[in-house]
């Protein structure tokens, strides 16, 4: 179902103004000066990136998004992926917006999401893990929420979360300013920015929830989980051309490694499984479109089995390519092995794709 015509205009643009954004601000030194900062501390660039409408862009016209399709916005997200971006432009621009964007009627959609498209604040969906999640109950005319989120990316710096609460098994939204939770920030292996955030105790307006919303819970997982694979196709692109790279430069035995036969053979493999990849990203990009959510998810956790197992290969073989400096800080590889881990450990990892594509088969 893949569809193979060339990218349009505005699919370019996005991506080569993404590219620009990266080669001018996301060189080595500018990264390791902004793993210096706090992890609460706002993202270095969120204004300018809500400027480029890249917050905007996969949110429906009607919300007050540039309505772009998740088949037009997953090359620009494989070149912040490939870039190593710190700023949480998955959990707030293809999870939390558009989840917001179905769940809320029109014109509340519209007020709650001007202040997070435009980068004034950051707000991200906070849904408790697999078999633990948090639970409202009724005091009044109030809800009582209990339960935590362990690792919520983009959490610390957010100013307030969309928690999915589970009321007598109904799934509702309820809006918590970050003031009213306890959040422990701290940095994940990559370098981004999470917390641990506790709503034990928290209270809010029953009125104030949001209930029907378990289709705009489902639509907006798959989105977030379409844009992790888009950052992960940039990662194994990138992985592989700067292993390309680095085997024209080393040397053993007087020539440079690359023209081993035996590193052409890993060279071509690493190729493949880039390709593979990118047209695993693109399907699942593509399956949002279905109306079946079962054919949805059974797509888009064929595609996340697939890119995580040809993630893993990648890294396993650039970082024997590159010896002891592959696992350093000194060069680029390093950085991407690390989002590697994280992105491919997080959310169940590869297990949870199983249990996903078994489910909707």
């Amino acid at each position: 179902m893949i569809d193979f015509r060339l990218p349009d205009e505005e699919t370019l643009l996005l991506k080569e103004t993404a590219e620009r954004f990266v080669a001018d601000h996301y060189g080595l030194a500018q990264r390791h000066k902004m793993l210096d900062a706090s992890a609460s501390q706002t993202p270095a660039h969120w204004g300018e990136m809500a400027e480029l409408g890249w917050l905007a862009a996969p949110v429906s016209e009607d919300a007050g998004g540039l309505g772009l399709t998740p088949k037009q916005v997953v090359p620009f997200l494989s070149v912040l992926g490939a870039g190593l971006v710190l700023e949480p432009i998955g959990p707030v621009a293809m999870h939390c917006a558009p989840t917001l964007a179905k769940a809320l009627p029109s014109d509340r959609a519209e007020a709650a999401l001007a202040p997070i498209l435009s980068g004034e604040r950051i707000e991200v969906i906070a849904a408790g893990p697999v078999g633990a999640p948090i639970r409202a109950t009724r005091k009044g005319d109030d809800l009582i929420l209990a339960g935590s989120v362990p690792l919520l990316i983009g959490g610390a710096q957010a100013a307030a979360f969309w928690v999915v609460a589970d009321l007598e098994s109904t799934a509702l939204l309820v809006r918590v300013p970050a003031a009213d939770a306890v959040v422990e920030a701290f940095h994940v292996i990559d370098g981004q920015s999470a917390a641990k955030v506790s709503f034990d105790g928290v209270g809010c307006a029953a009125s104030e929830a949001v209930a029907g919303c378990e289709e705009a819970l489902a639509c907006g997982n798959d989105l977030a989980m379409v844009g992790k694979l888009a950052e992960l196709s940039g990662l194994i692109d990138r992985l592989y051309r700067e292993t390309l790279e680095y085997m024209k430069l080393r040397e053993q035995f007087g020539r440079p490694i690359g023209r081993f036969q035996v590193i052409q053979h890993r060279m071509a493999d690493m190729f493949i499984k880039r390709e593979e990849a990118q047209s695993m990203a693109e399907m699942a990009a593509e399956a949002i479109a279905s109306e079946d959510p079962a054919f949805r998810s059974k797509l888009i956790s064929a595609a996340r089995v697939k890119i995580y197992d040809n993630a893993r290969a990648v890294l396993r073989d650039a970082v024997q390519l590159h010896g002891g400096m592959g696992v350093t800080d000194e060069l680029p590889v390093g950085h991407m092995v690390k989002r590697l881990l994280l992105l491919t450990q997080l959310d169940g990892g590869r297990m949870a794709g199983l249990k996903g594509f078994r489910a909707a088969a």
